[in-house]
């Protein structure tokens, strides 16, 4: 108790998880207005999240920091709206397949390459900051077919970082002083800038309409969700257009480049990994692009790209609260209480994973056992799982190939790197990066 009440100046929750927190299934926190339990062994994640999720919606400080972001989307809606909201997507979604969205993905690609080599040899450059503009640039893309290069689309991006970083559910000082009956107030600066996100995601929907209205066709994930339709033909309003295509453009971009800077980081620090990376692309590719149909082959890249997301998942913190008093596992949860599973401390425990804080790509290499179900879950687990789950895998690859057959990403002062939890799992101030320009290679020409 005494421990905890001396930590309460530290706000990050990331440093004041005890070493408990990764050797026990269940850990109680001992302060706060309400009870706070840390989930971690795989057969109650499940509870939580599949067998008992109607009992655990999510938590009243989730839908405090996202709401005025994201109304009610997906991502924090619940019961007969999210079920409705759900079953309109899936089909839309379903049919307007990756596959279809990759050639946008690959310009913005190609473009964010010409930048850096724009910057010259030996740049120093704020890895998080180029990732997140190129991720944002690639999910608005296959929103709205366009790039993010204009001043509406730039204005939507520097505002959803400014909300990002400022949003407070994790927060320690407000998770202590949580209460369910009173749910927490969204600081003004954070509620204008997702007012801002909000306000120009619904001029292009505007614009989007207009284009129709002309007999213009669109071939884009904005379309599949106009055109979604329910059992009885209604469509989607346009505020709720809006909270679905803002609930994508967090998830598509917001996971892809949190997980994106923590792999070019570890790349960095692990010259043998990503000389094995690059071997794998350049014996696919050669000097080609990248197509949709090579992601299948790069497993190396999805296996390095997987290992990242365990040891630095998007989102370090999921949290649920009971709406019943209820039993989880030998703990009595009372009816308001606040479960936290967090697949930063599931990936990292002792008692499922072998070297938890190694990386250690060949975890998840072709033929390697598969993670017992529960102990791998970096984009939740259950009917709610990340909407931008394929979107990141499927980016991550692309950018892992083209960019690192040309660049090295060289970590400065690595050593200062720390995480921090917001939104999702970002560095404390940034990864600075030298970015060093290669000669293009070609199969068996690589240096080690």
């Amino acid at each position: 108790m005494a421990w905890w009440i001396a930590t309460r100046q530290r706000r990050d929750l990331l440093e004041v998880l005890t070493v408990d927190a990764y050797r026990q299934p269940v850990l109680r926190i001992p302060v706060g207005k309400r009870k706070v339990f840390v989930v971690s062994a795989p057969e109650l994640v499940r509870r939580v999240f599949v067998d008992s999720r109607a009992l655990y919606p999510k938590s009243d400080l989730m839908r405090a920091a996202l709401g005025p972001l994201v109304g009610e989307g997906v991502l924090v809606s619940d019961g007969a709206t999210w079920e409705h909201d759900r079953q309109m997507l899936e089909p839309a979604f379903a049919q307007m397949r990756l596959e279809q969205v990759f050639p946008m993905m690959q310009a913005a690609v190609a473009e964010h390459a010409e930048h850096l080599r724009g910057l010259g040899h030996g740049v120093i450059i704020d890895l998080e900051e180029e990732l997140s503009r190129v991720t944002a640039d690639i999910i608005f893309r296959a929103i709205f077919s366009e790039p993010i290069a204009g001043p509406d689309a730039a204005e939507v991006f520097a505002a959803f970082m400014r909300f990002q970083r400022a949003a407070p559910q994790f927060d320690l000082e407000v998770i202590l002083r949580s209460d369910p009956d009173a749910p927490e107030q969204t600081p003004a600066p954070v509620r204008e800038d997702a007012d801002t996100v909000r306000r120009l995601i619904g001029r292009f929907i505007d614009r989007r309409h207009a284009a129709l209205a002309r007999g213009e066709a669109f071939v884009d994930f904005a379309q599949a969700a106009i055109d979604a339709r329910n059992p009885y033909g209604a469509a989607f309003s346009r505020e709720r257009l809006i909270d679905q295509l803002t609930v994508l453009f967090l998830a598509g971009h917001e996971t892809s480049a949190s997980a994106l800077t923590w792999t070019l980081f570890m790349l960095g620090r692990q010259p043998a990994v990503c000389a094995a990376l690059r071997e794998e692309t350049v014996a696919l590719l050669g000097e080609r692009a990248m197509t949709f149909a090579d992601a299948k082959a790069l497993g190396y890249a999805r296996a390095v790209f997987r290992e990242a997301l365990r040891l630095y998942p998007p989102a370090g913190f999921l949290t649920r609260v009971a709406t019943v008093d209820d039993t989880v596992g030998y703990d009595r949860i009372p009816r308001g209480s606040l479960l936290v599973v967090s697949p930063w401390v599931v990936h990292r425990h002792h008692d499922l994973w072998r070297d938890p804080d190694r990386f250690d790509p060949s975890r998840f290499a072709e033929g390697a056992p598969p993670p017992k179900p529960g102990t791998y879950i970096p984009f939740g687990l259950g009917p709610r799982v990340c909407t931008g789950a394929a979107i990141a895998q499927l980016e991550s690859q692309l950018i892992l190939a083209e960019h690192l057959r040309v660049f090295d990403f060289e970590p400065v002062h690595p050593e200062r790197v720390m995480p921090m939890a917001r939104v999702t799992i970002r560095p404390r101030g940034g990864v600075l990066c030298r970015v060093l320009h290669r000669a293009r290679q070609t199969p068996g020409s690589l240096d080690t």
